[in-house]
C-alpha cells in the first residue's frame, strides 16, 4: 500500500488536535482514515461543531479516495455514517435522511450491524416526532440490528459501548415523543451505568440527557426539577457555543420563570434566547427532539419574531392536543411579549389562551393561566397587591 504526504488542513484543526488522535497524520492512509473517522465520531454532534466535523469529513473523504481499491467496508460505512450524522446536526434533515438511508443499506449489505445501529440511532429522534409510525418501525429495526451486534465478537469495546449509548439515547427521544416517561427514565439511568470512554462526544450526551430530563420533569408536572435540568443543559450548550440549542432552552426557561411569576427573570431569559438565536450558525429551523416541544427559535433575530414563533408553537400544540406543550409555549410567548415591551398584548394573549385551554386536557391548565394573568396584572400595577 502506498503512503501519502500529510495533507494541508486549516491551522485551527492542527491546534485543536488532541494527542490521542495523532494517528490522523499517519503516513499509512488506512491508519490515517480510521483515525480520522474515530476523531469525527468523537466530536459532539451539536450545531456548533458542524464546521469542524465537516472539515475533518473532507479530509476523511480524501483519504478514502487515496486508498482506492485498498479501502475497506468498515471505513466506507463509517464515512457514510459520519456524513449522515453531520448533516442531521446541521439541520439539513432531508440530506441527512438520504445519507442515512444509503449508510444503512450499505452497512446491512456488508454485514456491519454496529454502524447500522449508530445510523438508525442518529435519525430515530428526527423521525419520532414527525412520523411516529416510521419512528416505531425504525426503533424495531435498530433493536434488531443491536441483537446481531450482541452475538458478534468486536474488538473495539469502546465503540460498542458508545454505540449502545447512542441507541439508548435514541430510545429516550422516542419515549419522549410517545409519552412513555417511565421508559425514558429507565433508558437514561442505563446510559448512566455504561462504562463509556472519556471522549469529547460526552458533551453531547450530557446536553441530550439534561434536555430529556427537562422534558420528563415538565411532563411529570415537576417544574422546579425541570428548572434545574434546563439550566444544566444551558450551561453545556453555552460552554460549547451551541447557540441554536441554547436559544430553545432559554425560551423554555423563560416559560418556567413566567410560571414562577418572576417576570424580570423571564424577560432576561427571553432576551438571552434571542441573543443566542442571533449567534446561531444553522440556516434552517429544526425542532429539538430532546425537548420534545414544537418550536425552534434558531432563525430569529428579534423578540417580536419570537412572539410570532411561539404563537405558532401554541397553535401546533393545540393541534396535537398536547396540553403541556400548549401551556409552556403560551408562557414562553408571554415572556417574549414582555421582552418586546407589549405587556397589554401579553394579557390579551393569556385571556385567549385560557379560552382555548378549556378544550385541551379537560382544561387542566386553565387555573394556572388564570393565576399567571392575575400575577402579571399585579406586576404591572394594574391590580392592587
Amino acid at each position: 500500500m502506498q503512503t501519502h504526504e500529510w495533507p494541508s488542513l486549516p491551522l485551527h484543526l492542527y491546534s485543536d488536535l488532541d494527542p490521542t488522535h495523532a494517528a490522523v497524520a499517519a503516513r499509512d492512509p488506512l491508519v490515517a482514515a480510521r483515525a480520522t473517522l474515530a476523531l469525527i465520531e468523537s466530536i459532539p454532534p451539536l450545531t456548533s461543531a458542524v464546521a469542524r466535523r465537516s472539515a475533518w469529513l473532507a479530509h476523511a473523504r480524501a483519504l478514502v479516495v487515496e486508498l482506492g481499491d485498498d479501502r475497506t467496508d468498515d471505513i466506507e460505512n463509517r464515512l457514510l455514517a459520519a456524513i449522515a450524522r453531520t448533516a442531521l446536526s446541521a439541520h439539513q434533515t432531508s440530506a441527512g435522511m438520504a445519507a442515512a438511508d444509503h449508510a444503512i443499506d450499505r452497512a446491512a449489505d456488508t454485514g456491519d450491524p454496529l454502524t447500522e445501529v449508530s445510523v438508525r440511532a442518529a435519525r430515530l429522534p428526527h423521525l419520532a416526532h414527525k412520523s411516529p409510525v416510521d419512528g416505531a418501525a425504525e426503533l424495531r429495526s435498530m433493536e434488531a440490528a443491536w441483537q446481531t451486534v450482541e452475538h458478534l465478537e468486536i474488538d473495539d469495546d469502546a465503540r460498542v459501548q458508545w454505540t449502545r449509548a447512542e441507541m439508548l439515547l435514541a430510545r429516550v427521544a422516542f419515549h419522549g415523543a410517545t409519552g412513555h416517561l417511565d421508559q425514558l427514565r429507565a433508558d437514561l439511568a442505563e446510559i448512566g451505568r455504561l462504562p463509556l470512554p472519556r471522549v469529547e462526544a460526552l458533551v453531547f450526551l450530557a446536553y441530550a440527557s439534561h434536555a430529556s430530563l427537562t422534558q420528563l420533569w415538565l411532563r411529570s408536572d415537576q417544574l422546579a426539577r425541570a428548572a434545574v435540568c434546563v439550566q444544566d443543559a444551558i450551561a453545556v450548550c453555552e460552554a460549547e457555543t451551541a447557540w441554536a440549542e441554547a436559544a430553545n432552552l432559554r425560551a423554555l426557561q423563560a416559560a418556567i420563570w413566567i410560571h414562577a411569576n418572576d417576570f424580570h427573570a423571564a424577560v432576561a431569559a427571553a432576551r438571552s434566547a434571542v441573543e443566542a438565536a442571533r449567534r446561531s450558525v444553522v440556516d434552517r429551523a429544526e425542532f429539538d427532539p430532546w425537548l420534545g416541544l414544537p418550536f425552534d427559535l434558531s432563525q430569529l433575530k428579534t423578540t417580536g419574531a419570537a412572539v410570532h414563533a411561539m404563537a405558532e408553537a401554541v397553535l401546533a400544540a393545540q393541534d396535537l392536543g398536547d396540553a403541556t406543550a400548549f401551556h409552556l409555549a403560551t408562557l414562553s410567548m408571554i415572556a417574549f411579549y414582555l421582552a418586546d415591551d407589549r405587556a397589554l398584548e401579553a394579557l390579551d394573549a393569556l385571556t385567549e389562551a385560557r379560552e382555548v385551554a378549556r378544550a385541551i386536557a379537560d382544561g387542566a391548565f386553565v387555573p394556572r393561566l388564570q393565576a399567571t394573568a392575575l400575577a402579571l396584572l399585579r406586576h404591572l400595577g394594574i391590580m392592587a397587591r
